[in-house]
């Protein structure tokens, strides 16, 4: 199988499994938070890192890896900050839980992110200097 096609399917199953968690959490101890548009979160988070496991598969040498991990998490920050903002403009009236919605998915997808990590600097080929 295709690397990026099973990267997406793990990426999916992880984001699912996360989210049917944190909307259980959010509806039994802040029922308060829960509106109509609440699932746009764990949507963006899988649309990027969809789109992000594209460019992981290529052949990457250890300071390659550094410098595309320094270069994701830059980006990661400035198009969630976008995101967040954008969406907070156009549900105003649900700002607190938006902000809310997107820390607890953030919080709870930066474990299976430094995972990831941390196997993929393991698992990197030295590069020849």
């Amino acid at each position: 199988m295709n690397k990026f096609i099973k990267t997406s399917l793990v990426v999916t199953a992880i984001i699912v499994l996360i989210a049917v968690v944190a909307e259980a959490f959010i509806i039994m101890l802040f029922p308060q938070y829960t509106f109509k548009g609440h699932l746009f979160v764990p949507l963006y988070f899988l649309l990027f890192y969809v789109v992000t496991s594209f460019f992981v598969h290529r052949p990457m040498n250890a300071g390659e890896f550094t410098r595309f991990l320094i270069g994701f998490k830059a980006v990661k920050m400035f198009v969630s900050m976008l995101f967040i903002t954008t969406l907070a403009f156009i549900m105003r009236q649900h700002v607190v839980a938006i902000v809310f919605n997107f820390i607890v998915y953030y919080l709870l997808l930066l474990v299976p992110e430094c995972m990831y990590s941390i196997y993929a600097k393991k698992h990197i080929k030295k590069s020849k200097r």
